[in-house]
């Protein structure tokens, strides 16, 4: 007996495709330090690669902000990872972050388009911040360009270790490069905190004209004799004289709360 096996055109076909299997998303969520939007988004980027469960390489990954931001407030994230062996193309999906359904999509359109308007508040929000400091944006710039300088350097360390776990590096080596990152990131912590407390206590009628930062030592050189700042919790001591026609030398006390002392910098048992 022969049997017959008949061939049905492309269109016509009634085998139904393989399902789309969805990949695993795992959720980790974190806390970074007060600072201006791009600066905590920065150091949140650093903080998911060093944390990933496995070697960043190989994974894809991406954040969301837990919050609004706050001025002189640290800022919650939210890291979401998959496999890059697991994607196969775009897709969308559910998954619960710190106990919300929140919707979360991977190489989709919507991605994008939500990354180009978060890129443009923020530009907007830089802008309005600029605006608000007045007469006190030299000091935020002077600030802020060394800790960009830190950020920076952390950021092309974070991406050569990268780059020798893909090739070399165990998990092992990665968590002892991880701590070492850490310890050089508390100086960035504690400009931010003392950048927050002098916009806060600066007095309305002050002009100040620049500030000076070096391993928790505080100064400010203001015109005009009169004190710079309002409060009290950190004390000020004025130079004997101009530094030059019209401007004084404020040396700020370090902050004696217990936040701004690092287990490294303890000398006391």
């Amino acid at each position: 007996m022969s049997s017959v096996h008949t061939l049905l055109p492309p269109d016509l076909d009634t085998t139904e495709p393989d399902p789309v299997v969805t990949p695993q998303v795992f959720v980790r969520v974190f806390a970074v330090p007060s600072g201006m939007p791009w600066e905590q988004r920065r150091a949140a980027e650093l903080e998911a690669r060093h944390g990933a469960p496995v070697p960043i390489a190989d994974l894809m990954h991406k954040l969301k902000r837990l919050g609004t931001w706050s001025f002189g407030g640290s800022a919650r994230f939210a890291v979401l990872y998959i496999r890059t062996s697991e994607f196969t193309g775009p897709f969308e999906t559910l998954v619960d972050v710190d106990g919300v359904p929140t919707k979360v999509g991977f190489g989709t359109g919507a991605e994008q388009t939500q990354r180009a308007r978060l890129m443009a508040m923020l530009a907007l929000l830089a802008a309005i911040t600029l605006a608000i400091l007045g007469s006190g944006v030299a000091v935020a710039l002077s600030v802020r360009a060394e800790t960009s300088a830190r950020l920076d350097l952390a950021e092309q360390t974070a991406q050569a270790k990268t780059r020798a776990a893909k090739t070399q590096q165990t998990r092992a080596e990665q968590m002892r490069l991880l701590g070492r990152a850490v310890g050089k990131a508390r100086p960035v912590e504690q400009v931010l905190t003392d950048l927050a407390w002098a916009s806060s206590a600066r007095a309305p009628e002050s002009r100040l004209a620049a500030v000076h930062w070096d391993h928790g030592l505080l100064a400010v050189e203001a015109r005009g004799a009169a004190a710079p700042f309002l409060a009290e919790e950190r004390p000020i001591e004025r130079s004997d004289k101009p530094i030059r026609p019209g401007v004084w030398l404020w040396g700020v006390r370090p902050d004696p709360s217990p936040a701004t002392t690092f287990p490294s910098e303890r000398t006391g048992p």
